[in-house]
């Protein structure tokens, strides 16, 4: 439809409207909007140059006969056309009434301003003064009323993608519900909604998603306990390329790299573990989607927090809850590395150069301890390389976590 009226009104050639397309495609409002933006800009240019400036609006109030009623109808054509009309009336006058009110709203205030004032004019009445007072004549000067040099405003377009239309003046990025003003006093500002309060708050721009300079590798390994392999691992390379195709929304706003680990050990079975790593990264992204505002160190460790709990509560209500497991799980954003365990596990970073750094020991004996040590040697294992448990060949399958994911950070 739009390419159609493109043509018909600015005949260009249908190889110009779809470069016009595709060169805005990238808009983050989506490729109408981007082609709608496309064909406003190309209007301005060639309009202003074949006819020397911007061409003002017409603006047309009628009364309009419906059966044997009248309704009051203002009709405004610029790019777009807006009309909005009012109730029907057993009387001409006062549709009259209505149609002023209609016209001082739009010379007033904004397009929602008038859309307000047509749905309060359905419980208007009339006064006898008013009425008295009505004159059609007058709406043909209150057309005449609007300057004649206005010209479209032009809205804003924050940064980032996933924002949607909320109404004529904001929109709103959904998952985080944060708005932003496009046009009036507020435009280019960010709000969210004080439910509390019940009113908007202003707050800072969103984050602007930084590169850092990081080269990870990671990997996964596991062992055969009780003939079958109980664990399970996940890794997450690209979670925004993940959001993007596998949940349908953006990630946007988040430091790169950007990825995600998870290691499930299974119990009794390997049920749970199958069943947390086919939805470790449904239950993640949906929640780091919720801010879009830079993540302080104790907000990452939060966002895994969550993540688990979810995967715990939805675990215990499904059919392989008995099945148990351990987890952990790993998110990198840019240079942070977060993680985050429940059951026993243990954690490692070992760093391309230096001494290995243990990150997160939970329900596990420490390598430190006496105890611990002479409890490994008497199965037949040893403690090699900074603290690194490495068993030998004969020895039996350990205690503590088969598989094990690692990243190294340069």
């Amino acid at each position: 439809f739009w390419l159609k009226q493109a043509l018909g009104q600015c005949q260009i050639s249908p190889l110009l409207a779809l470069a016009m397309i595709l060169s805005t495609s990238k808009n983050t409002l989506g490729r109408n909007a981007s082609a709608t933006l496309a064909f406003h800009a190309y209007r301005k240019t060639h309009d202003g140059e074949e006819d020397g400036g911007d061409q003002p609006p017409v603006v047309q109030l009628m009364v309009e006969n419906v059966d044997i009623a009248f309704r009051a109808k203002l009709h405004v054509e610029v790019v777009h056309n807006l009309s909005v009309t009012g109730p029907r009336r057993h009387i001409r006058s006062e549709a009259i009434c209505d149609a002023m009110e209609l016209g001082r709203a739009y010379l007033a205030g904004s397009t929602e301003q008038v859309r307000k004032v047509a749905r309060r004019l359905d419980v208007t009445r009339w006064s006898p003064q008013d009425l008295a007072k009505a004159d059609e004549q007058a709406l043909e000067k209150l057309c005449r009323t609007k300057p004649q040099n206005t010209a479209v405003t032009q809205k804003l377009i924050p940064p980032g993608e996933g924002w949607t239309r909320h109404d004529d003046e904001k929109l709103i990025e959904q998952r985080s519900e944060v708005y932003f003003s496009q046009i009036g006093s507020n435009a280019g500002k960010y709000f969210k909604w004080n439910a509390g309060k019940k009113k908007y708050e202003e707050v800072g721009a969103p984050h602007t998603s930084v590169e850092s300079p990081v080269t990870l590798s990671s990997g996964s390994a596991c062992t055969v306990r009780r003939g079958t392999k109980l664990d399970r691992a996940v890794t997450l390379n690209d979670i925004a390329k993940i959001a993007r195709l596998a949940l349908k929304f953006p990630l946007s706003f988040v430091d790169t790299p950007a990825c995600a680990y998870a290691v499930f050990q299974g119990l009794r079975s390997a049920e749970s573990a199958q069943w947390c790593a086919e939805n470790f990264h449904k239950k993640l992204l949906p929640i780091i989607a919720e801010k879009i505002h830079s993540y302080e160190d104790d907000e990452l460790e939060k966002v895994l927090v969550r993540t688990l709990e979810t995967l715990d509560g939805e675990l215990l209500l499904s059919a392989h809850a008995f099945s148990g497991c351990t987890a952990m799980i790993a998110l990198v954003l840019g240079r942070r590395l977060v993680v985050a365990g429940i059951g026993s596990v243990r954690a490692v970073l070992l760093p391309e150069k230096g001494k290995a750094k243990p990150l997160l020991e939970l329900g596990a004996g420490s390598l430190e301890c006496p105890e611990e040590l002479a409890r490994l040697r008497n199965m037949s294992g040893a403690v090699l390389q900074n603290g690194l448990l490495h068993f030998s060949s004969c020895a039996p399958p350990p205690v503590a976590p088969a598989a094990a994911a690692a990243a190294a950070a340069a």
